[in-house]
């Protein structure tokens, strides 16, 4: 027999009995039996062109050798499932589970440390293999939908720095395991690295860079350190001191991740043209933006905002399509920006 054939079957033969129902032996309810009809309706959805009179013969000769149970006294409830009190634990891969994981392979591949990939290649190598098997197959429909997928950034692309895998893998261990790290690291724009002793609180991942949140010393404020100036890191045996009431998620809240200039929110008030409101009509500001049409079809638009950089350049990306008109410190300081910009190309 050929071995494309054997595959094909034997993979049939394994999506079959993850369709099984287990019998319920903690209840009165004995649930219910999967029917021959119903299997090849699935198989045939999943891409397995096969009768029933094949599930059904399928099914007689796995029972022989796994503990899958036939009901053939009531034909109304004729059908298979595995036995009370056994454990399904057959390992494989779904077609809709190789392409969520070659997904999140194409996405995390320059973001997760080496250590973590490495572990993570069995699963990876296991999704490439089941989709292969479907391309022999000829079911076009797992590959057709994995390459018209793609994450294009909202922003320009840019290439991530190079990281140190060592270096990532020790912070991330510490991380994991709730100590404390001494480093060398240069600030942007230095080249000369410093010493450090970090209490590390999270990874926040923002575009091409991943950072590193932590407090220095005995400190409480909270920093990032970005991972790819990181020169030497070393793990202490010492337990993490989080400032009191640390949460992640409130920390971006508050600006961090953004590079926050004041940390406090403003009320952000813009005159944008049609295209610019078009856009933020359809992806808000904030939950409480609100716009009012001007009469020479431009968009008044206010919001909740923190004062980030990010924000900035935002507002200094839309050119002549923005005005900021309050508040009055962030309009004189792009205002300024602008000018000066301007006067390069004079």
């Amino acid at each position: 027999m050929p071995q494309n054939k054997i595959n094909f079957t034997l993979l049939r033969q394994w999506e079959m009995m993850r369709m099984l129902s287990v019998s319920r032996s903690d209840t009165k309810d004995e649930g219910r039996w999967d029917k021959a009809s119903e299997i090849a309706s699935k198989l045939k959805e999943r891409g397995y062109e096969v009768s029933v009179r094949t599930v059904q013969r399928d099914l007689k000769e796995l029972s022989t050798i796994f503990p899958i149970e036939l009901n053939d006294k009531n034909q109304r409830d004729y059908g298979w499932r595995w036995k009370k009190g056994e454990n399904l634990n057959i390992q494989g891969m779904s077609a809709s589970e190789a392409l969520a994981m070659r997904l999140v392979e194409m996405q995390l591949q320059q973001q997760l440390p080496g250590a973590m990939l490495e572990a993570l290649q069995g699963v990876f190598n296991l999704a490439r293999k089941r989709l292969d098997d479907l391309e022999m197959q000829n079911n076009n429909k797992a590959k057709g939908w994995l390459n018209k997928i793609r994450v294009v950034q909202p922003t320009q692309a840019l290439l991530p720095p190079k990281l140190d895998e060592l270096i990532q893998s020790e912070i991330y261990k510490a991380l994991l395991e709730n100590v404390q790290i001494t480093a060398r690291y240069s600030n942007m724009g230095s080249e000369e690295s410093k010493e450090y002793v970090l209490h590390p609180l999270g990874i926040i991942m923002r575009g091409a860079v991943t950072y590193l949140v932590a407090t220095a010393w005995n400190y409480p404020d909270i920093r990032l350190y970005a991972l790819h100036r990181f020169a030497e890191v070393q793990i202490i045996d010492a337990p993490v001191k989080a400032p009191k009431g640390f949460n992640l998620d409130k920390a971006i809240e508050n600006g961090i991740a953004h590079f926050a200039i004041q940390g406090a929110p403003i009320q952000l008030e813009i005159r944008c043209s049609e295209w610019v409101a078009i856009y933020l009509n359809e992806t808000k500001l904030s939950d409480d933006q609100t716009m009012t049409p001007e009469e020479n079809g431009w968009m008044r638009v206010t919001a909740t905002v923190n004062d980030t950089w990010q924000l900035r350049w935002w507002l200094m990306g839309q050119g002549a399509g923005l005005e900021v008109c309050a508040p009055q410190n962030v309009r004189d300081d792009i205002r300024l920006e602008l000018l000066n910009a301007a006067k390069k190309y004079e």
